[in-house]
């Protein structure tokens, strides 16, 4: 084969061609890959939020309510309180869950916890913790 064959346009195009075309492709496979990959993982974050609403009915629908009845729509804080005779003075409002209405309350915000839905904040005594925005999503869209 001669050199000027090789150098040809018609063989420099071809073989262009077909690397733009291994190019597109495996971009087009990571592409996929990665959507196939987020929608694995949204569908296990759905399926744990759905077994955590489905285990803690009660204590999601107060929280449910206390977000929708939230007129700043910016409330992420929450006390948890033995019961309703126990004050709690804050500088800033906050949600309050009662232990003696909700009867494994620090068990159910321990998972809460462990699947990244809720900080603990606690300065002093009183066990404060703060919501992430993904999980008062999920409770607005799963309610």
């Amino acid at each position: 084969m001669e050199l000027s064959s090789i150098l040809s346009v018609s063989h420099l195009l071809t073989f262009l061609g077909g690397v733009a075309v291994g190019c597109a492709g495996q971009y087009l496979a990571d592409r996929f890959t990665d959507q196939r990959r987020k929608k694995e993982d949204r569908s296990e974050a759905e399926t744990e939020f759905l077994a955590i609403k489905s285990d803690m009915k009660e204590l999601l629908a107060e929280m449910e309510i206390d977000l929708r009845e939230d007129k700043s729509r910016s409330i992420r804080e929450f006390v948890i309180s033995p019961n309703r005779r126990v004050s709690f003075n804050g500088k800033k409002p906050r949600f309050m869950y009662f232990e003696d209405e909700h009867p494994h309350l620090r068990l159910q915000v321990d998972r809460l916890e462990s699947a990244g839905y809720v900080d603990d904040i606690t300065p002093g005594n009183a066990p404060i913790f703060r919501m992430s925005e993904h999980f008062v999503q999920l409770i607005r869209n799963n309610a």
